[in-house]
């Protein structure tokens, strides 16, 4: 009796899954996919921001800052958001204001605003 019990609550289960339409299975390989394209991210990041300090090209370096720091911002809102937590805050307000300095840095410096970039570069 007991063994037919587990049966009709698997198969209860089962159905209930299926008309909430959720496959568990890819919500896990999306959220794999989510985490390895973010280190392929970073580490493309990385090393495009090291070429373009060796050659001396820092509009490139501000503009991969800036889109690292954005998804700062996204990774750290999400986070908060769920646990509240001052730690995620900090990072949230330092990718906010990184991102927002960065993309400055980096429409001066495409524009050829040499006084905003003069005036922002005493920040760095």
């Amino acid at each position: 009796m007991n063994n037919s019990t587990n049966n009709n609550r698997k198969e209860e289960i089962l159905a209930k899954s299926r008309q909430a339409k959720k496959d568990e299975g890819l919500e896990y390989a999306e959220a794999k996919g989510m985490l390895f394209g973010e280190r392929t991210m970073s580490i493309t990041g990385i090393i495009v921001g090291l070429v373009a300090i060796f050659y001396g090209q820092f509009e490139a370096l501000f503009a991969v800052a800036t889109v690292i720091l954005a998804h700062v911002i996204g990774q750290s809102y999400s986070t908060y958001r769920f646990k509240r937590s001052k730690y995620y805050l900090a990072w949230l307000i330092v990718g906010v204001v990184g991102t927002l300095y960065f993309f400055m840095l980096f429409i001066a410096a495409t524009q050829e605003w040499t006084a905003l970039l003069d005036r922002l570069w005493r920040f760095a």
